[in-house]
């Protein structure tokens, strides 16, 4: 994203984190507070950006999520009170989720451009100086030495699904094939 447009990109990523259940809170504020600081911006206000998506953003997104089924079958079984042939689907609650989305996107981005982070700079000073800023950037041995193991470990484990997938008799072959 832009340098301008990271705030709300994070905010709106939070947001619609919610599809993949709690992977907001999980990768997100993290990875968040890593760019911000790796762009030479405040690391807390990453990190408040993007718990103010996930947080504030948990019943809204621009999908349908899991969450929605559940809460339209709470919303049927009050609907009964008043009649009980009443119906009320998964999507109901849909444009409002859609609205609320977009909303909450513009007041995280206000709220931590125009006051979270100026307020973090004053009192706490710039985080990240051009010094760190290149640092940050720059993948030691160990770095190296971790995403190439990392790697490795990723091939393995693809290999292994494959393999239960492929090979007859495998756990996941399946009958048919």
């Amino acid at each position: 994203a832009p340098r301008m447009l990271l705030t709300v990109t994070i905010v709106f990523a939070g947001v619609m984190s919610n599809t993949g259940g709690e992977v907001g809170y999980v990768l997100l504020l993290p990875l968040s507070a890593m760019v911000f600081l790796a762009v030479g911006r405040h690391p807390l206000a990453g990190l408040a950006a993007a718990f103010a998506g996930v947080a504030g953003g948990f019943g809204a997104n621009l999908l349908i999520t899991g969450l929605d089924p559940m809460l339209a079958g709470l919303s049927e079984a009050g609907a009964h009170l008043v009649d009980p042939s009443y119906r009320v689907a998964a999507t109901a609650n849909w444009w409002l989720m859609i609205a609320s989305t977009f909303l909450i996107t513009a007041v995280g981005w206000f709220v931590t451009d125009a006051i979270g982070e100026p307020r973090l700079r004053r009192e706490a000073g710039a985080v990240a100086s051009a010094a760190v800023e290149k640092e940050a950037n720059v993948l030691s041995a160990t770095d190296r030495r971790g995403l190439r193991a990392g790697l490795i470990a990723l091939a393995l484990v693809l290999a292994a699904i494959v393999a239960a997938v492929l090979i007859p008799g495998a756990p996941l072959h399946g009958t048919s094939g």
